[in-house]
């Protein structure tokens, strides 16, 4: 197990988020030649899920004060393959242990230890690597997959997890995501196989309550990859041809601040919106994915406010249309802080395309104008930038 040292100047007032954090890229043992079963002998590694790992790591340290409830510390488990090309560089200092189902007992344990130390502490759990339903719960499969003849399918029962944390009653809320499959995979399923279990059992006569959210990936017999493609997940849009899961990239999209609301805490973004915005982010910043697999689900939401993260600055995405679609070609497109003829532009499309403007604009309580205009005619409705706007229509003749 790996602790990720915070450094901080000051002690945190108020609630505390410890992060645990588990990327399984490397299943040594379930190759060609090794392992118990013969069906778990052509499981590829994943370099991407150890990468995604990583990103989320270090998205993490950069934004420890930003979150509603500080983060107070980070443990980590990642197996990373040895070999693999175009791979994200991030070097925390301590050498980080692999997640086997050994290691992601200890480390779990010592999670929970944490979370559940001081009343009202927040959990944070982030996941990335091959996965599976199993009694109708999201499992991730671990390093050790085909290791063990006692315990072949190595892996982590994901659903029990949120199920468990919401029986913790000290417990201020958790926020859990997976970037795995769900794939059902009938040999499993009629297995007697047990999960590297770091929590209680969910008992079905202690009370329950509805402060975690889990968003997964895929649901159950769904793809969070494509099974053709080497290197599945959708390269990084940073330039640098890394390759990180197409759920995590679209997640840290709303989290960084493109799915922001405004709230009594501020400009914030809470798991429920981020849901909500997830398939019209992926459309917006990543639309070379195209049809590729993208097929979120949220298997447990809880019935309250409870934010993730605060910024500042936010930006929200910005989709403006024409009406009739057609005539986009015929306009050039601004936003104006009023609609009157000299009006400031504070944006401008640099050139007439027949596709949507797709853009960013500052969060903001105070309406803005989208301007369409050419030669002979300006038209221009209004908007408030306080949430994310992927269909706003500029009505034209």
């Amino acid at each position: 197990m790996t602790l990720i040292p915070i450094s901080r100047e000051e002690e945190i007032e108020g609630p505390r988020m410890h992060a645990f954090v588990i990327g399984v890229g490397s299943y040594p043992d379930a190759k060609t030649g090794r392992g118990i079963l013969p069906e778990l002998r052509g499981v590829d590694d994943l370099p991407s899920a150890a990468d995604s790992a990583k990103l989320v790591c270090r998205w993490l340290l950069d934004n420890r004060d930003n979150f509603i409830a500080k983060l107070s510390s980070l443990e980590v488990l990642i197996s990373d393959p040895a070999d693999a090309a175009s791979r994200y560089a991030w070097n925390p200092g301590p050498a980080i242990e692999g997640a086997t189902s050994e290691q992601v007992k200890k480390a779990g344990t010592d999670w929970l230890d944490r979370i559940s130390a001081r009343p009202g502490d927040v959990a944070f759990f982030y996941c990335c690597g091959h996965g599976a339903v199993y009694g109708g719960q999201p499992i991730l499969f671990l390093e050790d997959l085909n290791t063990s003849k006692i315990e072949p399918w190595a892996h982590l029962n994901l659903g029990a997890l949120a199920q468990s944390l919401r029986r913790m009653p000290s417990l201020g809320c958790a926020f859990m995501f997976s970037d795995a499959c769900g794939e059902f995979v009938t040999k499993l399923e009629l297995s007697d196989a047990r999960d590297s279990r770091f929590y209680m059992p969910p008992n079905l006569f202690e009370p329950t309550r509805n402060n975690v959210s889990f968003l997964c990936a895929a649901s159950e017999a769904q793809l969070a990859h494509d099974a053709t493609s080497l290197g599945f997940e959708g390269v990084s849009d940073d330039g640098s041809g890394v390759r990180f899961g197409r759920f995590t990239q679209t997640i840290l999209k709303g989290l960084q601040g493109s799915s922001s609301r405004w709230s009594k805490a501020g400009w914030v973004v809470d798991p429920i919106s981020l849901y909500q915005d997830l398939r019209k982010l992926k459309q917006t910043f990543f639309r070379d994915w195209k049809e590729k697999p993208f097929e979120p689900f949220c298997p447990v939401t809880p019935n309250d406010f409870f934010p993730i993260i605060r910024h500042l600055q936010a930006e929200i995405p910005l989709v403006v249309m024409t009406d009739p679609e057609a005539r986009i070609v015929d306009y050039d497109l601004h936003i104006c802080p009023s609609n009157e003829q000299q009006a400031v532009v504070i944006q401008s499309r640099p050139q007439r395309s027949p596709e949507a403007w797709r853009l960013l604009v500052p969060v903001s309580r105070d309406a803005l104008y989208a301007v369409a205009v050419n030669n002979a005619a300006r038209y221009a409705t209004p908007f408030i930038p306080s949430q994310p706007m992927f269909d706003h229509v500029v009505t034209v003749t």
